[in-house]
Parts: C-alpha cells; structure tokens; sequence
C-alpha cells in the first residue's frame, strides 16, 4: 500500500511559510505519488491474483490490459466533452465493462464508444435504508438544501429564491447544511437581503444530525448548475420530503419524477422555482402526496437492489 496519499495543500502551504527543506520533501512525495498513479500501479494490477478488478478513475483503466479477469471501470461524472470522450475510447479499450451513475450517461457513452466490445450499465450510488419508516410530518415551515458551498452548487441562487418566497411567508427558515470556500460571500448576502434570521448556514453535519434536519422539513430545494447523481435528493426523499430541482444535466431529472415525487425547474427559472416552493408551502395535501411518492419510490437504491446489479457483472 502507497504510504501517503495527495499532498498539494502541504506544498503550497510550505511555498507559503517559506519552508525551503520541508517542500523539497513534500515535492519528492508529489514526483512519487505522480509516477504511482500514472506507471507504478500497472505493475500491481498486472501482478495481483484476483477475479474482478474496479476501478474508479480513467488514470487507473487506462492501466488495466487483463484478458485472464473481468476488469470494471466506473465514470461517476457526466462530461460530454468530445475531447474526454476520445479519450475514453482509447483508455477503455481493454475493458469489459463502464458502469455508469444514469441513463443520460449511459446513452452518451454508447454513442461515443460504438466499436469497443464493452457492455455499459447504469448502477447508481445507494442510499441507507430508512428501516423505522420514519417520514418528515411536513408542517415544520422549514425548507433545508445539502452540498458543498461551492459555486457548482450555486447557493447564492437559492438565496435568492428563498428570498421571493419569504415576501409571503415571513416565519419561513431555509437551512443549508454543507462547509465550503463560500461561506463569507454566502453570509454577506444573507446579510444584505436581511435574511439573518430565516436564511441558516449549519456548517458540516454528521449523518445523524442530517437526518434530524430532513425530519424537520417541508421541502428540499436543489439549485445546482450540474449534477452527475444527487445523493442528496435520494436522502430526502428517503425521508418523504418533496423536491425541487433545477433540470441541469443530468441528475436530478433521474431521480425526481416530475409533478409526481417533486418538481422539475427549466431554464434555471429563478420565479418559477419560487413559485413551486410557495405551492407546496401553501397545499398541505398536495406536499404530502408528493412526499409519500417520493418515499415509495427510492427503494430502489438501497443496497439490497444496487447490490443485485453488481452481482449481474460479478
């Protein structure tokens, strides 16, 4: 086993403080962790006595060229890039077969590795099975969003949505769970919506407090400018929370039926998420119907069922 994984922060950090020596050596620790992802690791995938291989990144299939073993390689992002795509075709050449977290996925990838002999399934991430049945009540006037404060994940977007509803529904508390480098640009434009009191940045929650959230909330927004697999919608819907979503590439539409388990927003429609939001806050039955669809419906990725998929392969 490779004894010390990235170091990137540690070199910047010695450039930083002016730490001549101790760069030097975190520089010698990068040379080696560069030649073991790109070369050394061939050596072991050739050498290592096992049925399967999986891997989870292009740099390590494209070191894997094993006829005498079933050989697995996973994309976990949605890039349509055409230069990424060639370049997939060369690295997979070798492969049996991509798994893949969608449908939309699995279809460019078809397309763009048509010649290959590799058999392309869509096996999405799980989700913890929700065994108590316990359901969110739905009348908590609490709407909650989960990520990382990243720009990706367009938080300040979700801001300003929250900041249309809550014109009307002054008691309204949306909660955002999740650390990240825009937590200062968040915090001030909560401050200058004057969203102190209704707009919470709960830092990074463990599991269990996540789920705590998710009992006490009537809604789960999601305002992403792309995402490859929601696991977070999955977790709130486990929880019978209704969805709202931005219809960016390419998961939410995956996971989210529309106007049956939540809502689909197109164009990234600032008024048209709000007014799903208002909605929903505003028809109990109809945030309960949508909830308990949701709930019915993400059985299918709990580990039981995405474990019978693997076992299709293995």
């Amino acid at each position: 086993m490779f004894p010390y994984g990235p170091n990137k922060s540690k070199l910047k950090e010695n450039v930083k403080k002016l730490k001549i020596i101790s760069f030097f050596k975190e520089l010698n620790k990068s040379i080696k962790i560069i030649y073991m992802k790109f070369w050394g690791l061939s050596k072991i995938i050739n050498s290592i006595d096992t049925d399967i291989l999986i891997s989870s990144r292009i740099e390590f299939a494209n070191q894997i060229h094993r006829k005498d073993i079933v050989t697995v390689t996973q994309e976990h992002s949605y890039i349509s890039d055409t230069k990424y795509m060639k370049k997939c075709k060369k690295t997979f050449k070798d492969i049996n077969y991509l798994v893949v977290m969608t449908n939309q996925a699995k279809n460019l990838y078809e397309e763009y590795l048509k010649g290959l002999d590799i058999k392309i399934k869509v096996i999405p991430n799980m989700i913890e099975e929700n065994k108590e049945g316990k359901l969110s009540t739905l009348e908590n006037n609490q709407i909650i969003s989960i990520g990382r404060l990243e720009d990706v994940k367009d938080f300040k977007t979700l801001i300003d949505v929250f900041s249309l509803v809550q014109e009307k529904h002054k008691k309204l508390v949306l909660k955002i769970v999740g650390e990240g480098s825009q937590r200062k640009d968040l915090e001030d434009l909560i401050k200058e919506k004057k969203l102190e009191g209704n707009v919470i940045l709960t830092g990074k929650l463990d599991n269990e407090q996540i789920v705590s959230e998710l009992l006490k909330s009537d809604i789960f927004v999601l305002t992403s400018k792309s995402e490859s697999f929601s696991l977070v919608l999955c977790e709130a819907m486990n929880y019978g929370v209704p969805c709202i979503a931005f219809d960016v590439d390419v998961g939410p539409r995956e996971i989210i039926e529309n106007e049956k388990t939540g809502y689909l927003i197109k164009d990234r429609n600032i008024n048209a998420m709000a007014s799903k939001i208002e909605e929903l806050l505003e028809n109990s039955s109809k945030r309960k119907e949508l909830g308990n669809n949701a709930y019915s419906s993400i059985s299918q990725y709990y580990e039981s069922n995405i474990k019978k998929l693997w076992e299709e392969i293995c």
